[in-house]
């Protein structure tokens, strides 16, 4: 919508228009800088003030667009199509993670819609949310002090999945817990108290942490968090009033505080439809691997905002070839919750397996079943809401249940064919044949209901209607509408016949919008009815002249009034048809959850089959195991390998418990320390949610109970946090919460402070983590000193990244040549080659001398160095005596120069010439002979 074309804010008069502005600023909390109030106006939205500023810069880029109120009330004002509406709630309920909130308010400023980051529900049909992969999970918590640590009452409500939690959790003062809670249950939004002091440490450490994971956090007073009345509030919206009295959530007073919370705030009980619908559970930590924030980001699980295009760069989208938005999201569910249960991987793996080994069976579920399934979850939500659902909705459940009795064939056929694997045979049916074949049994009397009400023919006009033959009042209808039909076509051939003209090139029969049907001439034939009384002249436009006659006014006329009752009386079947419809929600919603599970199965087995290299099975040990190892011959970056015009180096890992299991990689930059480590880490998580991993066959790895990860430097100027503080932040917490089942990723610590303090705290860590946690534990760094460690912990071992390095000489002027070959094999690596890096990218030659002059000065490693070539090269090649004498000779030739100059008063040109007398005549055997000197020369 152009600017030029927007519509103008009307107001009956000056009255009107002030007692309007001075009702909408009166709201509550409008000095909220996170909260946008958008006023409804039916074809088009307002926003005003600042709200109007900021959305006209997001939106159109510019201020040009927003208007002023005329009649001095100064206020400026945007309006917003549905487009751009949608847009905007897009880009800041979704994409962004600052809190927003949007109020959408009636002409009168009823509130009629709430949307903010946990709670899209009202706000769906504006948004597409297609692309919308994760939940919508809105989490409220209360923190209470004990003995112990701190003690966190939590609930949250997943609305799409209409089920509510109720638990808590013990945590340490870092709350490591609460961050892995906030990964595993996908939090969009959390809930907490306003804190009395907003400098207390303690909410400062808890903001931290949430945002550190990047969940707005949304204040609410303390009396929300009460819990009066929440039994029977609950008990309206569970459909087992008798499951909280028989839960260990009765007696969880905090728990139950947060969940009235979460209830008044997403307004639940405001809503009939939420009556009866709600399932209560609980949420255990140890249920699933735990997983940092930073190690979500390190091990780039999914895309980093809007920025991340490129195709393969993160694991959701190297693993989603989903083909239902159903399975998309339960992809993205899985990897957020790695499981640690070995058998049930171990099913997971064996499905896998079986699609891999059945391509044939694996490419017909993908393209010819699977790309049927529609996203039920919306269907359901659409056909609750009568007035936004139509016949349409039902007719795509019904082609969908079409496609089930298929894909139960399919796997049936399957079935048959493992009579010699009698454990997989039993895994499938039990998995997916019987589940399925028990959720369609009910589904049958719905696709019977569509097929005897829905007029399946006019589906090829792109028509949803009813059968006129399932209601007899609608037959009845019909078959009057049809004589009423014949009869207006013989009353057109019959005037057509009167006047001479032909029916179908001269004479029009056509239905106006004003005057039903009639007939049309062009206004060239205009005298054909001219004088005729018995046409009578409706109207006369450009494009001829409309008429009739009596009879075909009558039966226009009637056609009218009985296609109006057609309506309504199909009207009335189709929302009978939808509300039989919503009531087969449970038993659709277990379906789309099996054919979920399916598809991303299906999913795991092309992606493991189609990679560079095919994917393997790893052969997985149960936690805590003492046999438990890492053992990865040729593994590769799942990510990295599928890069465009990147042929990947394989590595191996080899860790075993009690004797290696904490690993010190050196080496160049830009040599693949940080890829290796990482790889490890995506590995790990690809083989705990059931995929193949791409390694050699023979792989072997731990379930590990969580993931920890230190990498990267970041900080948040804003809120006042440097790198370093971050750093520490993390690696604290990981110091909290990792066991001896851990894995542990960390690249690059201590590089935020002064080489001595990071050297002695990477140091220390890297000591307790090797003798204290004894966990796996992957450590990259540039710090060479560290390698000493496994001199002192018989655990720990060394490894390095490749670099061939082709000897440098005089002729071609010290500039070695470098070759980084992404290897990494056992040993250690005494050199970074970060001035290489500086070389390769252009810096100008006297500062890369220097970079090597004073590096060469610096670098002091037991005297191990100097018998490394390279570096032998890079040295200084003085003593300190040389230096000494070097310097001392210098100040000894300019001081009697400086005193010749000014006492025989010579010119710049004669002071010159003298300077190049004393160096080259009569210091010439002392300069000459001065290494130090002649250093200093050769790099002028």
């Amino acid at each position: 919508m152009s600017s030029s074309s927007r519509p103008e804010l009307k107001f009956t008069d000056t009255t009107d228009e002030r007692s309007f502005y001075r009702k909408f600023n009166s709201l509550p909390d409008v000095n909220n800088s996170k909260l946008i109030r958008v006023l409804d106006r039916g074809e088009y939205y307002t926003v005003f003030n600042d709200d109007a500023y900021r959305l006209a810069q997001l939106v159109f880029k510019t201020t040009s667009v927003i208007k002023e109120s005329k009649e001095g009330s100064n206020v400026k004002y945007l309006t917003l199509s549905p487009a751009n509406l949608g847009q905007i709630l897009t880009e800041l309920l979704v994409q962004s993670n600052e809190g927003f909130k949007f109020e959408i308010y009636d002409k009168s400023l009823q509130l009629l819609r709430l949307a903010t980051p946990g709670n899209l529900t009202s706000v769906e049909d504006l948004i597409n949310m297609n692309g919308v992969t994760s939940g919508s999970c809105v989490l409220a918590l209360k923190v209470n002090q004990v003995a112990e640590g701190r003690s966190i009452g939590f609930s949250f409500i997943d609305i799409q999945e209409k089920c509510i939690i109720i638990d808590s959790l013990l945590d340490n003062e870092l709350y490591s817990n609460l961050e892995s809670l906030l990964i595993q249950v996908d939090a969009k939004e959390v809930l907490i108290t306003t804190p009395v002091n907003d400098s207390d440490p303690d909410y400062l450490k808890l903001t931290g942490v949430i945002d550190r994971c990047d969940v707005p956090v949304t204040e609410l007073k303390a009396s929300d968090f009460s819990g009066k009345d929440v039994e029977q509030d609950l008990s309206r919206l569970l459909a087992d009033e008798l499951s909280l009295s028989i839960s260990d959530a009765a007696n969880n007073t905090i728990g139950l505080g947060c969940c009235s919370a979460v209830m008044k705030y997403l307004g639940l009980l405001s809503d009939d439809a939420n009556y009866g619908k709600y399932d209560l559970r609980s949420h255990s930590l140890e249920q699933f691997m735990k997983l940092d924030s930073s190690a979500v980001k390190a091990l780039n699980l999914f895309a980093m905002g809007k920025s991340s295009t490129v195709k393969n760069s993160n694991i959701f989208d190297l693993l989603n070839h989903c083909k239902s938005i159903s399975g998309s999201r339960l992809l993205h569910q899985w990897i957020k919750q790695p499981l640690l249960n070995h058998e049930d991987i171990k099913k997971r793996q064996d499905l896998v397996g079986l699609f891999m080994e059945d391509t044939q069976l694996r490419v017909s579920l993908q393209d010819d079943m699977l790309c049927s399934v529609p996203d039920l979850r919306k269907l359901m939500k659409r056909l609750s809401k009568l007035q936004v659902s139509n016949l349409e909705d039902v007719v795509r459940i019904y082609q969908f249940l079409l496609k089930v009795p298929e894909i139960i064939e399919a796997l049936e056929m399957k079935h048959q064919e493992l009579t010699a694997d009698e454990p997989l045979q039993a895994l499938i049916k039990d998995t997916y044949i019987t589940p399925l074949t028990e959720q369609f049994a009910p589904l049958q009397k719905l696709q019977e209901l569509v097929e005897t009400t829905v007029d399946l023919d006019a589906l090829d006009r792109h028509e949803y209607v009813i059968q006129p033959s399932y209601d007899p009042k609608l037959q009845q209808y019909r078959d009057r509408l049809d004589e009423l039909k014949q009869q207006i076509e013989t009353i057109h051939l019959s005037v057509a016949d009167d006047l001479g003209l032909d029916a179908e090139k001269k004479l029009k029969l056509e239905s106006h919008v004003n005057h039903g049907w009639c007939l049309r001439l062009t206004r060239t034939e205009e005298r054909a009815i001219r004088g005729n009384k018995q046409y009578i002249e409706l109207q006369t436009v450009k494009a001829g002249v409309f008429f009739t006659t009596s009879e075909l006014k009558s039966a226009s006329s009637e056609s009218f009034t009985l296609t109006k009752e057609y309506s309504r009386q199909q009207l009335a079947l189709v929302k009978e048809i939808i509300n039989i419809t919503s009531t087969y929600a449970p038993v659709l919603d277990k379906i789309a959850h099996t054919l979920s599970h399916l598809d991303v199965i299906v999913s795991f087995a092309h992606v493991s089959s189609y990679a560079p290299m095919p994917y393997v099975k790893p052969l997985l040990y149960p936690i805590g195991s003492k046999e438990a190892k890492v053992s990865l011959e040729n593994s590769r970056h799942p990510c990295v390998e599928m890069q465009d015009d990147i042929q990947f180096i394989a590595n191996s890992f080899s860790f075993r418990k009690n004797s290696n299991e904490f690993q010190i990689i050196t080496g160049p930059n830009m040599g693949g320390k940080s890829t290796y480590i990482r790889q490890l880490g995506s590995i790990a998580l690809m083989a705990q949610i059931g995929c193949f991993i791409p390694a050699d066959s023979g792989a072997e790895l731990p379930i590990f109970d969580s993931i920890l990860s230190r990498v990267g430097a970041g900080d948040s100027q804003l809120k006042g946090v440097s790198t370093f503080m971050v750093e520490m932040l993390e690696t604290s917490s990981i110091l909290k919460q990792a066991t001896e089942n851990s894995l542990i990723i960390i690249d690059e610590l201590g590089r935020g402070t002064s080489t001595y303090d990071g050297f002695g705290l990477a140091w220390a860590i890297s000591e307790h983590i090797a003798s204290k946690i004894k966990c796996f534990c992957l450590f990259a760094t540039h710090f060479h000193e560290l390698t000493k460690l496994s001199e002192k912990v018989n655990t720990v071992s060394n490894l390095h990244v490749v670099a061939h390095v082709e000897g440098g000489n005089a002729e071609v002027k010290d500039q070695d040549n470098i070759t980084l070959l992404y290897k990494v094999e056992p040993g250690i690596s005494d050199q970074s080659f970060g001035i290489h890096v500086a070389e390769v990218v252009k810096f100008p030659s006297k500062l890369i001398s220097m970079a090597k002059r004073k590096a060469a000065e610096l670098e002091e490693f037991n005297g191990t160095l100097s018998q490394d070539n390279y570096v032998q090269d890079k040295r200084v090649k003085c003593s300190k005596e040389e230096i000494k004498d070097g310097t001392q000779l210098l100040k000894t030739v300019l001081k009697q120069w400086r005193e010749e100059c000014l006492s025989k008063s010579l010119n710049n040109n004669e002071a010159v010439e003298r300077l190049r007398e004393l160096m080259k005549v009569e210091y010439k055997d002392q300069i000459e002979s001065s290494g130090y000197i002649q250093e200093i020369m050769q790099t002028l």
